[in-house]
């Protein structure tokens, strides 16, 4: 069965507690015992083997990544086809809300929607096989291990991908400079699909085609933009607040 890494102290402790993916064991430093307390007690009450590891051994694992000292050995972050991912997201929220992410190439971006994402009540995430970045290692470290509480649906084409979510009931706005609301004017309904594009490219002319309208956040600086990260916190926080009346 294919394994990968997942390392940091809140990565893997997230890991533990979702308990969404099997962790094969844990490596950790024995000078960082005490700091990882916590993550190593409950890696012990779900069965999970305890190894200790040299700070060199986990350095050449994640490749010089910030890993505190702890990493995991677990099974891949499942990823669910878009007809199970509807009715999975539906299943958990009575306003689901998921976040359609256009060609986001950098893991540091991508894991920083996805931190936003999870934080901010979204269900989910879906983006595509090529020309995106996938969950990697670098993702988990990212979102903090956001990504132990959200689901997936990673799609070969994300302009089809939109009109099946419209045809399921899906509002799918872009969230665009441009867009044609500003963003506090916005009215959502539900279930919705939030589509944030990449770095300097935006969302794709075909993909905001297939959109049902788009969204602007208002600026009032200099700088005429902020980069997708950033951008996501906002338009996440605008839209939790529909949460608060379930």
């Amino acid at each position: 069965m294919a394994t990968e890494i997942v390392f940091g102290r809140h990565p893997v402790m997230e890991v533990l507690r979702a308990g969404k993916r099997r962790a094969e064991a844990v490596f950790y430093v024995p000078e960082s015992a005490q700091r990882l307390g916590d993550v190593l007690e409950l890696a012990a009450k779900n069965g999970v083997p305890l190894k200790t590891a040299s700070v060199h051994h986990l350095d050449k694992r994640t490749q010089g990544g910030v890993h505190q000292g702890v990493l995991a050995v677990v099974e891949p972050i499942p990823l669910h086809t878009l007809d199970f991912f509807i009715e999975l997201v539906r299943s958990k929220s009575k306003k689901p809300v998921v976040v359609v992410m256009d060609s986001i190439e950098d893991p540091h971006n991508f894991g920083a929607v996805l931190r936003s994402a999870e934080t901010l009540g979204l269900a989910g995430a879906i983006f595509p096989k090529d020309r995106s970045c996938d969950i990697n290692s670098t993702v988990v470290k990212t979102s903090a291990g956001a990504t132990e509480h959200l689901d997936f649906c990673r799609v070969t084409n994300i302009a089809e991908t939109l009109k099946v979510l419209r045809r399921e009931g899906f509002l799918t706005v872009a969230a665009e400079a441009d867009g044609e609301t500003s963003l506090p004017d916005f009215k959502p309904t539900y279930p919705l699909a939030i589509v944030m594009g990449a770095e300097g490219r935006g969302v794709h002319p075909l993909v905001r085609k297939n959109c049902d309208t788009s969204v602007r956040i208002p600026l009032f600086g200099k700088v005429g933009s902020l980069n997708v990260s950033a951008a996501s916190a906002v338009v996440f926080y605008e839209l939790s607040k529909g949460f608060e009346r379930e």
